[in-house]
């Protein structure tokens, strides 16, 4: 059978691998403690039997004392041993599905993080996941006890009187019923849970990455909207969800506790008509209180079952999606000789981002992409470095498919400055080196000379030790973009691919990412994609999009002597400039 093909549950037991051997251990110490519970109520039984028949003899009554508190003491440490492997094999499971996740997300097409946010990514690793520690370490032995220990224990009330077991046996009936309606309930509402509890963290996580803004607006978290209201939407879902299940929450539980209203009448009657000695109906009130209790853990199971099989689904999701190909050619870094865009379509979702794109980049030009927003650039760069794989056509490097090569050979091949800098929580030569571990110092240095960012860091008092990130010193984001420029120039890359690379930067910054990129770019195939204009007008080559297709090519002074599309941007581009300054 198939992943895809596996349910829910069976992939979660897939997923813990050797580990289910520990928790079958665990479920079998579960049911001796559950069944430890229930001795000191048969001894009592015995007892009454000797009071009832007037053979009560001190030795036996004593013996059966000693009998019960010996289950006493075996419950709580069955339990305490059913605890141990539960917890054992539940976090050795969560240790599997998140390295299986890790592994996962670095095998399959990198344009995944681009149309997931981290608020869903952030839920499916951590909270879905660690849902599942609760239910394999906790909720499994309660089950397996709550399940075998009543049977095992109803086939010995029904050695007593079949007649009494039926009638306990009442409320267990009408208690499912209600609990299926419940269930019902609850599983229509798990998609919109996760929705919401998904776009919940998407909205925390913004809203902590923009609190300078928000504090520089003197803004609240009631008074941000998107905060404000997916709290609200939230708040309102679980309201709704108490409505709606409250009553059979309660109807359940009363049930459970009701045993005693069918076993006292029904009892009481067969004992009148002697079809009932009086020792055995006294056991079947003790059990009609005692034995539906272990019963309970099944309601608290089934609400959170559900919750947790929406989570293992969204897992299921996540390792089923297709892995990037494989390929198994290579080539080298000193023989690249054009980047090849042949007949190219490529559709999310059943939409088409890009049609029928046909371009060659000879090794060592400069192209760029230009367009308005969601005209299809920055998906057409993405192209080269295998975010996505195209739908119809092909990418090609020197004349083979890009799924031809190998990943890594790719990678090695491909340079890319993104548009929103990443800088890891590590010193500032860490954050260089990162392009290549095996960098001495000095090229590490040498990188940061041609970025522009060498003398920055020697001002700083820790230089390149200095930390960054959360625990370290806030850079600009220029200075941030220098940083990744030596990233790029250290990892050596024959292509080059920027993102707005000066999107957001002030007029020094964006002179010294220039004065960069000129050391970056020299013989290079570089591809940029940029809205400031005036940084591609020595451009070899320009490629207008437009609705995903390229309606213009050529140079800066060709495409505005043909005054088109590109000739109207330039001049809506140049007299925004002027007004500005």
């Amino acid at each position: 059978m198939s992943k895809n093909q596996q349910s829910s549950l069976g992939y979660l037991f897939f997923l813990a691998g050797k580990n289910k051997f520990l928790l079958l251990i665990s479920a079998i110490f579960s049911i001796l403690s559950s069944l430890c519970s229930f001795i000191p109520f048969l001894m009592v039984y015995n007892v009454l039997d000797l009071v009832f028949t007037d053979t009560v003899k001190t030795q036996l009554v004593i013996k059966h004392g000693k009998i019960a508190a010996l289950a006493v003491i075996g419950k709580f440490l069955f339990l305490i041993i059913s605890g141990i492997f539960s917890h054992i094999g539940a976090f050795n499971t969560l240790y599997n599905i998140r390295s299986a996740l890790s592994q996962q997300i670095g095998k399959i097409n990198l344009g995944f993080f681009t149309n997931n946010t981290l608020g869903e990514i952030k839920k499916v690793i951590i909270e879905d996941v660690e849902r599942i520690e609760k239910f394999l370490a906790h909720q499994i032995p309660d089950l397996v006890a709550a399940v075998f220990s009543p049977i095992i224990v109803f086939g010995y009330l029904l050695m007593l009187n079949i007649t009494m077991s039926l009638v306990i046996l009442i409320p267990i009936i009408l208690g499912f019923i209600i609990q299926g309606i419940a269930m019902k309930i609850s599983g229509s509402q798990m998609p919109t849970y996760h929705k919401l509890l998904e776009k919940l963290n998407s909205t925390i996580i913004q809203f902590i990455n923009g609190m300078p803004v928000m504090k520089a607006y003197n803004m609240t978290a009631e008074s941000y909207k998107s905060y404000s209201d997916v709290v609200t939407e939230y708040n309102t879902f679980w309201k709704d969800c108490t409505k709606k299940q409250g009553y059979t929450y309660g109807i359940f539980i009363t049930l459970m506790e009701s045993g005693i209203l069918f076993v006292l009448p029904i009892g009481g009657y067969l004992l009148f008509e002697n079809k009932l000695n009086g020792q055995t109906y006294l056991f079947f009130i003790i059990m009609s209180v005692v034995f539906l209790t272990s019963l309970l853990n099944l309601i608290n199971f089934g609400y959170s079952f559900l919750q947790i099989i929406s989570g293992v689904d969204y897992i299921k999701t996540i390792m089923t999606l297709k892995e990037e190909s494989k390929g198994t050619i290579e080539i080298e870094k000193n023989k690249i000789e054009s980047i090849r865009f042949n007949n190219v379509t490529f559709a999310y979702e059943e939409r088409n981002i890009l049609k029928n794109i046909n371009l060659v980049l000879p090794n060592g030009t400069f192209t760029a992409f230009v367009g308005v927003s969601g005209a299809g650039k920055t998906t057409a760069a993405q192209l080269i470095p295998k975010f996505w794989e195209v739908s119809e056509g092909s990418m090609e490097i020197n004349g083979y498919n890009i799924n031809e090569l190998k990943s890594a050979n790719l990678m090695d091949l491909i340079s890319f400055v993104f548009q929103e800098t990443f800088i890891l929580n590590d010193t500032i030569y860490e954050n260089i080196a990162i392009a290549n571990k095996l960098a001495t110092s000095s090229l590490v240095e040498s990188a940061a000379k041609a970025a522009q960012i060498h003398d920055f860091v020697l001002s700083l008092s820790e230089g390149y030790d200095t930390l960054l990130g959360e625990n370290g010193i806030k850079l600009s984001g220029g200075e941030q973009q220098r940083i990744c420029i030596a990233r790029a120039i250290l990892k050596d890359s024959p292509i080059i691919i920027f993102d707005e690379a000066t999107s957001y930067t002030d007029m020094e910054n964006e002179y010294k990412i220039q004065l960069a990129l000129t050391n970056l770019l020299k013989g290079k195939t570089t591809i940029m994609i940029a809205h400031r204009l005036h940084t591609i007008i020595n451009a070899n080559k320009i490629c207008v999009f437009h609705k995903g297709e390229i309606v213009e090519m050529g140079t800066h002074s060709e495409l505005l002597s043909k005054r088109g599309l590109y000739q109207h941007m330039w001049e809506t581009y140049t007299h925004y400039n002027e007004e500005v300054m």
